[in-house]
């Protein structure tokens, strides 16, 4: 039944519940009638013997036996009512038997029974119901057995089971009828989402479900479906806005190339014009190379493709790395670089490759915007963490763009100013992408540590590469230190 439809499942299971309820009631009527009519079988057998007790009370205490018996004959011989009667004295004599052959042979007792009410039995002629007990009457000692036949009874049950009998195939047919109902009943509000969830495409991811004031899981499973809905409305949005910041940030170099052609193509240029052209375009294409570098790293980071390996890692050597790859190109930009060095070892849990791509980003981010000044490289170690830190007097950032700055080509209105009032310089920078950041947050992510920013405008920008430290190979290298895989794009570019 799993692989039905849940329409017919409902259906099964309502017609099941039904069925069971109907035939249990059947069941239950005719046991209470059974139990009615024994009641009140011996209902009327014990007023028999409360008549009988009162009889013989009434009777002189000098009478003997044969004058007992003619009184007992007179008294209930014309008023049998259908009713078996033996009496009994103390010396077994008897001294009345209903003379009904029907129920019993004359002056035959029925079968032993204990005082009181006894369930029915049956007779060589028919079933009965009897009741015995023990008349005390001055010295005198009377065991009384009355009974009574179940014929009536049992023809009334039988007349009632066939009635019942040709009822449950009703029944049954109304239990079938009213789990089809109630199956569509309770999936029609499910048919109604589902219709109003089929009419939302990738044209209209911003129509959303109604939902019932049910409180119940209809409108659990609407406010459900409308937050999946946002969630890929988000994700939509995303894409469709990362493919045109992608498409303008790839147009832009492309015309660049294509103009600086067509402008050399024109008229006969000396070589040295075409030197200075083809240095333009190299230099156009190294850019779009690094962006497009960065938007497949993304790419493998959105689809969680690959893998970076952690193993133990000096951020000391890190961190002299960049000094020492940045110091040339920070002294021909004017700016001062210092590396503040750490007095405890920096050991931490990280993919080299990846971290070294990180503070490449951190390091250019701060060459770019820092016109004058410096940049200072540090390293700091407290409770079981190591943070890298990057400080620069660069143009700093406004408070409303710090929550962006880690989008993807997000760039605020006070780093476009700052790219314009530095154009004017000789730099070794093309205009950022707004990707850097996004892939250096990336990182910090899958290394489980903490990118964080403090900025004034004007007054510098300070990242933090916050991560938990670990303890120094014992080789005093990481080669032999075990390694963690951790799934993930592998960020194979190397320093700028």
């Amino acid at each position: 039944m799993k692989h039905w439809p849940i329409r017919v499942q409902l259906t099964l299971r309502y017609f099941l519940f039904f069925s069971a309820a109907a035939l249990l009631l059947v069941l239950s009527s005719w046991l209470l009638l059974n139990k009615s009519l024994v009641s009140t079988a011996q209902s009327e057998l014990e007023e028999r013997t409360e008549d009988l007790a009162g009889f013989l009370h009434r009777q002189p205490q000098a009478a003997t036996l044969d004058q007992r018996r003619s009184a007992l004959n007179r008294e209930y011989s014309g008023r049998d009512e259908g009713k078996y009667l033996l009496i009994v004295d103390q010396n077994g004599d008897w001294l009345y038997s209903s003379q009904r052959r029907s129920i019993a042979t004359p002056r035959s007792p029925l079968p032993p029974r204990s005082p009181g009410v006894t369930p029915a039995f049956h007779t060589p002629l028919r079933t009965l119901q009897s009741f015995s007990c023990t008349i005390q009457v001055d010295e005198n000692t009377y065991k009384v057995v009355t009974g009574l036949s179940f014929r009536r009874s049992e023809a009334l049950l039988r007349s009632f089971a066939r009635s019942l009998l040709l009822l449950t195939p009703a029944l049954l047919i109304l239990a079938a009828l009213a789990g089809h109902v109630l199956s569509r009943k309770a999936l029609a509000p499910v048919a109604a989402i589902s219709a109003e969830a089929r009419r939302i495409n990738e044209t209209n991811l911003s129509v959303r479900l109604p939902i019932s004031a049910t409180r119940d899981e209809l409108q659990d499973l609407s406010e459900t479906l409308n937050q999946m809905l946002a969630r890929i409305d988000t994700a939509f949005g995303s894409v469709r806005a990362f493919t045109a910041n992608a498409s303008h940030e790839l147009r832009t170099p492309l015309s660049l190339i294509r103009t600086r052609v067509e402008i050399a193509l024109c008229f006969p240029r000396s070589a040295e014009y075409y030197r200075k052209t083809l240095e333009e375009v190299q230099g156009t294409t190294v850019h779009m190379t690094a962006l497009l570098e960065s938007l497949l790293a993304l790419a493998r980071a959105d689809a969680n493709v690959e893998t970076i390996t952690l193993s133990p890692v000096s951020l000391d050597l890190v961190a002299a790395e960049a000094v020492e790859h940045w110091r040339p190109l920070a002294r021909q930009q004017g700016l001062a670089l210092r590396l503040a060095q750490s007095h405890e070892p920096a050991w931490v849990m990280g993919d080299i490759t990846a971290l070294r791509r990180c503070v490449a980003i951190l390091m250019e981010n701060a060459c770019r915007y820092t016109e004058r000044g410096g940049i200072e490289i540090g390293l700091e170690t407290e409770q079981g963490l190591v943070t890298l830190l990057v400080r620069d007097t660069g143009i700093g950032i406004a408070p409303e763009d710090i929550s962006h700055l880690f989008e993807r080509f997000y760039r605020g209105e006070d780093v476009r100013r700052g790219d314009r009032s530095l154009a004017g310089r000789e730099r070794a920078f093309k205009s950022g992408s707004g990707l850097g950041l996004s892939l250096a947050k990336w990182i910090a992510d899958r290394h489980h540590a903490e990118l964080l920013v403090e900025s004034r405008p004007g007054a510098g920008s300070c990242f933090r590469l916050r991560l938990t430290a670990c303890a120094a190979p014992m080789s005093g290298s990481a080669a032999n230190a075990p390694e963690q895989t951790v799934h993930g794009p592998s960020i194979t570019q190397q320093l700028p």
